[in-house]
Order: structure tokens, then sequence, then C-alpha cells
């Protein structure tokens, strides 16, 4: 952002551009399981994607930080900003996990898993552009908060499912630590999402 002029910071837009990176890292890990084999080149593209998305709360933080006044309360902004930063990192375990756990194709659990996060985020993407004239979209809003939230209750389904049949089926120590923390590690990343999505309802509700 430069030399930040309080007058040109669009604050909303911080909003959409963060989210914008998330959903960037999650359709790249995607990309990646796109033919069942696990595309590592493509994992690592989400490591750059990560450092976007820091250097991006750097700017957000330092512009709100020097803000005279703000159209959220700063503490709800800062919040919200994390939150997404958050979704990010989430995204980027998963792809850094895959590569230290050595897991090379993509099951059917894990697939669901990843369709979730794109998903949500793409919701969320939508919410953050709604979010801008909220007063005139507050029916939209509400509408995309209880859809993240119903993803994510679809998430805890296919974790339920994906834990019951690992143990179930598999009898390699080894796969079933290494699919265990996987599936922890991508039902977090779900559950990141709905807390992106919590805090805009909490912001909604303090403004009517």
């Amino acid at each position: 952002m430069g030399k930040i002029s309080r007058k040109k910071v669009d604050y909303y837009e911080m909003f959409e551009k963060g989210m914008q990176i998330a959903y960037n890292a999650a359709v790249k890990l995607k990309s990646a399981f796109a033919d069942g084999v696990i595309n590592e080149f493509e994992l690592k593209e989400i490591k750059d994607i990560e450092h976007e998305g820091d250097l991006h709360v750097h700017q957000c933080l330092r512009a709100i930080d020097i803000a005279f006044i703000t159209p959220i309360d700063r503490t709800d902004m800062v919040e919200i900003i994390k939150a997404i930063e958050n979704l990010t990192d989430s995204i980027d375990y998963i792809a850094t996990h895959i590569n230290i756990l050595q897991i090379r194709d993509a099951n059917k659990y894990l697939v669901s898993f990843v369709d979730s996060i794109v998903s949500a985020c793409d919701i969320l993407n939508k919410l953050m552009r709604a979010l801008k004239q909220y007063k005139k979209n507050q029916k939209k809003i509400n509408e995309y908060i209880i859809e993240v939230n119903r993803i994510e209750e679809e998430g805890d389904r296919i974790y339920a499912e994906s834990m019951r049949r690992l143990f179930q089926d598999e009898t390699n120590a080894i796969k079933i630590i290494k699919q265990k923390e996987l599936y922890q590690l991508l039902e977090d990343s779900i559950d990141r999402c709905e807390d992106v999505a919590d805090l805009v309802e909490k912001v909604m509700v303090a403004k009517t």
C-alpha cells in the first residue's frame, strides 16, 4: 500500500482482498487434487499465496492503526482480518502436511473436504462483497452466513464418516496416523471458514 492515505483507504476492500487470497489458496489446493494424484508442485505454490496473505494483513493493520474513523469498530475489523488470515494459514498447513506426511493419493474423503473448503471460501467471497453495502444486502448476507454454517455442518459429517471408515478398514498404523492428522487439518480449515462468517454476523448484529 506504500504511503497510506486516510482518504483513499477502502476498508471493506481489505476484507474482499484478504478473502480472495484465501479463496485462491483453496482453489490451488483443489487443483492439486484434480486427477486423484496429488500434485506436489501446486501444493508448494500455496506457500506463495500464504505469503501474499501475510503481507496484506500487515498493510491492513497499518491502515487501521492510522485511521481517524473506520466504518466498523476497529477491534471487529482486526478480528475479521485475522480470521481470514487464519483461514489462509490453515490451507497452507494442509499443503505443508501433505508433503510432510508423504501423502500422494487423494481418496474420496480428502476430495470432499477440499470441495467443501472451496465452496465455503466462494460463499465468503460473496459475503465480503455484499458487506460493502450491508444495509442494502442484509438478507443476502444472512443467507451467506447460513450457507457457510451448513457447509461446516457437512464438514463435521464428512469428518465423522472418514474417521469411522479409517479405523474400521485400515490396519496399517502409519497410514492411520497420517490420514487422521490430515482429516483433522481439513476439518479445522472448514471451521476457520465458519469463524469468518460468525464474526461478520457479530458485526451485523451490532449494527442493527
